[in-house]
């Protein structure tokens, strides 16, 4: 899969299936909308191609509220990859351009970028100014420029539509066992493990850590977590949060993983919660901190044989 910003232009350009929106999650609506674009490529003999935006255009739009994101940006383009896609197109989104009245927009970065044999786009999907364009409006281009569309009605589960807001609101509710029925998967944060300051190997409990670059749904806190490294499975407890304790204000899913000593520097981590231990805390030193840990321990451990899971 190839991954293009629009400030690059592709050349040699072949017929194209597009389909466009913010996909945060793959959920199982955006995994049926990938699939109707992508079989319908294949059946075309065409390239598939996904349009989305960073950052998340209500980052821009609202800035003082910042979106929770289900995936970390690295986990997003796995998930797109597996889709089977053969491009990913990643527009930049500023406040200029959520200005850009929509018949502009759809010109510029869908019918003028792609040789277009067909667009693809969910039941809900918006774009332009005020979000005014809509089926409709594609309706008439496809129309002028000679192209097909496709609108995929939404995926329900339980009579409840599936869609990235009702997986965040179960990610902060702590319910990641419904989450699958939605999400297709488990619920988990990936990304590659980064050096930190040490401070977990200080305590003795050495963790591995992850800089999400995006603001994350999953509250801050401790977490007995499923952890799957190089194919391998281990568990062990994870804080997701700042570190009060130390005065840092960095957001990191750092996990001590249990049963596994050997430094793992630049490998991809997938953290999997399971349950939440305890809020995260400041603690008044690193004692207090230590003996807390100790605890935290023993609590997941607990829970792990009482669920079966070791």
């Amino acid at each position: 899969m190839k991954v293009y910003s629009f400030h690059k232009k592709t050349v040699n350009i072949p017929k194209t299936v597009v389909t466009i929106g913010n996909f945060d999650g793959i959920h199982l609506g955006h995994c049926a909308l990938i699939s109707a674009a992508v079989n319908e490529a294949q059946l075309q003999s065409c390239a598939s191609a996904l349009v989305t935006f960073n950052p998340h255009p209500q980052e821009i739009i609202h800035s003082k509220q910042p979106v929770s994101h289900i995936c970390t940006s690295v986990h997003q383009l796995k998930l797109l990859e597996e889709q089977g896609l053969d491009e990913v197109h990643i527009i930049q989104f500023t406040s200029a351009l959520s200005q850009m009245l929509p018949e502009d927009f759809a010109l510029r970065f869908l019918i003028k970028r792609f040789d277009i044999f067909k667009i693809v786009v969910g039941y809900d999907f918006r774009f332009g100014k005020n979000r005014a364009g809509d089926f409709k409006l594609l309706e008439k281009l496809s129309q002028q420029f000679n192209f097909s569309l496709e609108e995929i009605a939404p995926v329900k589960h339980c009579g409840q539509t599936v869609s990235s807001s009702l997986i965040r609101e179960l990610i902060g509710e702590f319910r990641f066992a419904e989450i699958p029925k939605y999400l297709g998967r488990e619920y988990s944060i990936y990304g590659k493990v980064e050096k930190g300051m040490k401070l977990g190997k200080k305590l003795g409990f050495p963790t591995a850590n992850i800089f999400p670059d995006v603001t994350l749904a999953l509250a801050n806190g401790v977490y007995v977590t499923k952890i799957n490294l190089a194919n391998k499975i281990y568990y062990g407890i994870t804080n997701a949060g700042n570190k009060p304790t130390f005065g840092k204000n960095t957001f990191t899913v750092e996990s001590y993983i249990f049963d596994l000593d050997d430094e793992i520097y630049g490998e991809y981590l997938e953290v999997t919660p399971l349950f939440q231990l305890r809020p995260e805390i400041k603690f008044l030193g690193i004692e207090e901190l230590k003996k807390q840990i100790i605890k935290d321990v023993e609590n997941a451990k607990r829970y792990l044989i009482e669920n079966n899971l070791v």
